[in-house]
């Protein structure tokens, strides 16, 4: 996968403790393969769980995007788990629970000396940033807007935010539009890539996932956590598809703008809408994704 363009529609967890899951998880088709030392592990485990997981690197290296959930900072195992697992192979750390920009200073260093020791280039290991309580939400601004370069986007821990507020969340998640934008805006305005949503947590309500999977494109997220591998398929669909007439009309845009340019016009109108460089980029972004999940699905088929 391309690491600048690459997608993260869908990122699968699966415990860093668990041998069989760990062997099966690959199979699910998800953008990115999430190996989790944190909240998936108990606690009498986590140390155990790093040998489970970088034995489990190798294998899964290169099926998808991989990535590694540790332990927060403020558990006293964040130093430990990276030296342990920041190695060839894996493409991004997540960090949970972050609430101050020093978190993401203290690990960026962590990780440079685990790059070092590996043999790995400097800067090869992306991060991840997990923002899922109050303050985290709160203080986002000022704790993406330093952000090492490291740092790829960020992902919104829905589960622990809610609980924290005492929030239940109703079928349409209306209860989180105000984090979920804010999220939004303060990842772009930082410079970092679409940011990534939390789970749907309703395991069996696939109606459901869809229609807030749809909602969560349209604020701007690229894609979303699941922890239920038959949520894959359906998140990867929401993420990318176009109706057939939506298909069809980014197509023109795209095609009448790339014509009007090489006769250098970089205004136009189609179907009555005006077009420039941002929504045409935005139109080829669309249909570039919708393509490759259409090529995905033929391949599996």
């Amino acid at each position: 996968m391309d690491r600048k363009d690459g997608l993260l529609r869908s990122l699968l967890f699966v415990p860093g403790s668990d041998t069989r899951k760990l062997g099966k998880v690959a199979r699910f088709g998800a953008d990115a393969i999430v190996i989790d030392l944190e909240d998936a592990v108990a606690d009498e485990e986590k140390v155990g769980a790093r040998s489970t997981t970088l034995a489990a690197i190798p294998d899964l290296a290169g099926k998808a995007t991989l990535v590694v959930r540790v332990n927060g900072i403020e558990t006293g195992l964040l130093d430990d788990d990276v030296a342990a697992i920041a190695v060839e192979g894996v493409d991004s750390i997540m960090v949970p629970k972050v609430e101050s920009a020093d978190t993401l200073a203290h690990l960026d260093a962590r990780i440079a000396q685990a790059e070092q020791a590996a043999g790995i280039a400097p800067g090869t290991i992306r991060v991840l940033v997990l923002l899922e309580t109050a303050r985290g939400i709160a203080d986002c601004d000022t704790i993406l807007a330093g952000a090492p370069d490291r740092v790829h986007t960020v992902v919104f821990g829905a589960g622990d935010f809610s609980v924290q507020l005492g929030i239940d969340l109703t079928p349409d998640a209306t209860e989180l539009a105000y984090a979920r934008s804010r999220l939004v805006v303060a990842a772009r305005a930082a410079g970092l890539a679409a940011p990534i949503d939390g789970p749907w947590l309703r395991l069996e309500d696939d109606e459901g996932l869809e229609a807030d999977s749809r909602r969560s494109r349209g604020l701007g997220f690229q894609g979303r956590v699941t922890v239920y591998p038959p949520q894959v398929e359906t998140v990867m669909r929401a993420y990318s598809a176009l109706s057939d007439e939506e298909a069809d009309r980014q197509r023109r845009v795209v095609e009448a703008f790339e014509e009007a340019e090489s006769r250098g016009v970089a205004s136009l109108r189609v179907d009555g809408r005006f077009v420039d460089y941002p929504i045409y980029r935005l139109a080829k972004d669309r249909i570039e994704r919708y393509d490759a999940w259409r090529a995905r699905s033929a391949a599996a088929s």
